[in-house]
This record gives structure tokens, sequence and C-alpha cells, in this order.
């Protein structure tokens, strides 16, 4: 062989596998029509590039240039939005049973980006052990697992709603703190406080943390510069926290309608507020709540035989049984309603979050499937489109102080895509029609993430 001929083959060789990593790094879906979660206009047969695991270009198909050697996903006639965010979950499977064992978290976070989730935050796990191997296996970016943050191990009272699911129960404000400096090496985001005593559901009142101890709890957090969420769906246990500086509320206020002095407060501490409406109405209508999955679940990703146990009639009576005051928390189901509503309207941000359980609940709010049902429960609250997507996306983002990197399809941004059959600003069920995931930049096939639950 001529030595020419020579050079030109051991140069061809050497490009080969810089080639192919161009083109594993290097995307363009082209021809969808964009809603970008900014509140913008959606711009219509339009291109995405992504360079590695951020966008890089933006812009009408027309006049986007497409890299030389990108691969192109064609999604002409399809819907793209930012990858969703569950900021409120436990990654238990949620079902109707009251004896379902522990779950396999690290499985059900998968799925969770099966869903369309690409972040996750987890507020409240049993032990720092799961949630370090849980940041581990989510930690690269070309791992199958949404972004994940949370707060590690809640804090309750003994004897206090969720102490039986692994919490710190500190018995005065100098152990609190110290719990609080053991989450920050633990690479927690944010400390949660459960100050709830259920009496929205059952006569029998939990006990609760004293409020002393609520404060140092916080204000350590903040030494510590974590943020503080708080489990407080009573209007005046919310106002009380709120005082005391918590930057959020991890659930809707299903009391009482919310008043001038709360949303002062909200603004004052620039607090989010986390919907939770799924487990609400679920707790208060279990067999509407049933009917209301399953009419959702269109595609059959959950077991149709897990949604009947929650039509049975022993199931109810066994639910009924646990809780004596359901009528009354049902009664209460347009206060949440009404809060939302309200809430959006005072500018506060509004975060959406399932709660979908850690096991053991019997609530029905089905890991995956609720959380994208939250999605129309906030519009069913009065919400827009618009509005409830960007509690999923951009406010999610602004929670974590992360706008520069998530919640909108933008250059520079982190590329967390959802690629969509149908519109979801004419439907926000339509969320429910994923044929693409892009979470990182690397594309992934719903279907082959999930298995029937």
């Amino acid at each position: 062989m001529h030595s020419a001929n020579l050079n030109l083959v051991l140069l061809a060789l050497l490009l080969a596998p810089v080639t192919s990593v161009l083109g594993q790094h290097l995307k363009a879906v082209s021809g969808a029509t964009i809603i970008d979660g900014t509140g913008r206009a959606p711009l219509r047969d339009a291109v995405v590039v992504i360079r590695g695991r951020r966008i890089s270009a933006v812009g009408p198909r027309s006049s986007t240039k497409v890299p030389h050697g990108a691969k192109t996903i064609d999604a002409r006639g399809k819907y793209l939005i930012p990858g969703l965010a569950d900021m409120h979950n436990h990654l238990g499977d949620g079902t109707f049973s009251l004896s379902e064992g522990p779950p396999d978290f690290k499985k059900n976070l998968a799925r969770m980006l099966g869903w369309g989730f690409t972040n996750l935050f987890h507020m409240g796990i049993p032990d720092l052990q799961i949630f370090a191997d849980l940041k581990l296996a989510a930690a690269g970016d070309d791992s199958p697992f949404p972004h994940f943050r949370g707060v590690g191990v809640r804090f309750t009272a003994k004897g206090g709603h969720g102490a039986a699911l692994g919490a710190y129960t500190p018995d005065s404000p100098q152990e609190a703190r110290a719990q609080v400096r053991k989450l920050k090496n633990a690479d927690v985001y944010g400390v949660k406080i459960v100050y709830d005593d259920l009496s929205y559901v059952t006569d029998e009142h939990r006990p609760m943390l004293p409020l002393e101890v609520v404060a140092a709890i916080i204000d350590e957090a903040h030494e510590q510069r974590l943020k503080a969420y708080v489990h407080a769906p009573i209007l005046k246990h919310a106002k009380e926290v709120l005082r005391l500086g918590a930057d959020g509320l991890v659930h809707a206020i299903i009391s009482d309608p919310v008043d001038d002095e709360l949303i002062s407060l909200m603004r004052k501490n620039q607090a989010v507020y986390i919907s939770t409406h799924a487990i609400f109405e679920s707790v208060a209508d279990l067999r509407g709540w049933a009917q209301r999955i399953s009419a959702f679940n269109q595609r059959g990703w959950v077991s149709e035989k897990i949604i009947r146990v929650g039509m049975n009639p022993k199931s109810i009576e066994q639910w009924e049984a646990r809780w004596n005051k359901l009528s009354i928390a049902k009664a209460k189901l347009p206060f949440l309603r009404q809060n939302l509503k309200k809430l959006q309207e005072s500018g506060v941000v509004i975060v959406l979050g399932s709660d979908t359980p850690s096991g053991g609940a019997g609530t029905g709010v089905v890991l995956g499937l609720a959380s994208q049902l939250e999605l129309t429960l906030m519009v069913e609250a009065g919400l827009t489109t618009t509005e409830a997507l960007q509690a999923a996306t951009l406010n999610a983002a602004r929670m974590l102080a992360l706008e520069r990197d998530l919640g909108t399809i933008e250059p520079g941004k982190i590329a967390d895509l959802l690629i969509l059959n149908a519109d979801p600003l004419a439907d926000i069920g339509n969320v429910r029609t994923i044929t693409g995931i892009i979470k990182g930049g690397k594309l992934y096939n719903p279907t082959k993430l999930l298995n029937p639950l």
C-alpha cells in the first residue's frame, strides 16, 4: 500500500471514534411545538439542539442550524415540554394496601423517570444510608434516574405523625440542633418538620413537637445554610412555623381558607407552597380516588388489580375504621382548591408535589401516576394549564435556586425534556402521552423504564 493511502486509512481509523462520540453527544429534536416553560407562546415547528447534557440552541426549524453529525430525533406533530418535578415524594408504591411492605426505593426512583419526572425531591426517608445510596445512584448524568435531592430523615414528635416511618424525635432544642448538623453532613438540601396533630381526619390527635424545638430546628437549619420545610396543613400551625422563618409548606392547607396574614408571611419568607392535593383527595374519598386513577390509567402502566383494591368494600371499610373524621375531611376539600388558587393569584410560588407515601399508607397515591394526576388537580383548582406546568418545572427550579440550570427549555439549561403526542396546554392530562424522555441530554423510552406496578 502506498504511504499516502496508508496515512488516509490511519487518519480514518483515528477519526472514527471521535465521530462516534460526537454523534452520541450531539442531538437535535426537530419539528415539535415547544412549550418552553417560561410562559411565552408555544414555538411551532422548532428545533432544540443538545450538546452533551445542555441545550445549545432553540429556534424555528427553518432558521436553526443542526450541527453536522448530530443525531436527529423526528418530533414532527409532537410537543416538547421541560422535564417534570415532584417535590414531595417518598418513593413508595402508593397502593391501597395498609400492609404494604418497605418499598424498593431505587427501583421506584427509576420508575419516576419513566413517568416523565426528571427531578425528584424526597421529603423524608427512613435512614441516611438509604438517602446516600439514592444520591449515589442518581449522581451521574447518564444514570437512568431523576436528579435527586431531599431532606434525609424528617423531624417529628415521639408518637407523632411519621414517627413510625423513621424520624428524628428530639426531646430538646439542643438535641434538635445536633441532628440538623448531622443532616448537613449527609449533604441534604433542607430539613423537614412534621407539625401536625391530624385533627382533620381523626379524634385521636397525634403528639406535636414543642414550638421551641421547632424554632431550634429552623434556626439551626438556617445557620447551616439549609432550607426548613414544614408539614403543617392546619392554618394556625402553618402561621406559627412561618413566623419562625419556615421556607415552605410541604402540604396544602386543608383546615380553613387562607387569609391575608398567611399570605403576608409566605411573601415575607419567600416561602414555597407544595400542593399535595393527591394525598388529601385520596384520604378523604378512597373509592372516588380509585375511580379517578382508573380513568387516568389509559396506558395501563399501573396494574388494574391494584386499582380495584381501592374500590373493594372491604378496603374502604378498613380505611374508614382507621380514620373517624373522613366525612369532615371530604367536606374541607374545597378549601384546598380555593387556597391554591388564592395563593397563586397572590404571587406565592406554587410547586407540585404528590406526597406519594413510603409504605403501608393505603392511600392509593400510586407512584408516578398520582404525580401526573396532581397537574390535573391543580387545573381543577383553578390554575391555568401554563401555571400548572410551571409548578412542576420552573417553580420547582426556583424552590432549589436552580433556575439557571433547570425548569425551562432555553440555551444553557440542562437538557431535561419530554416529548408528548398531544398538547398539554389544551388538556393538562396530555402529560400522559409521553413518547420520549430526555434527561441530562440522554434519550429514554418511557415504556422500557416502566413495568406495570
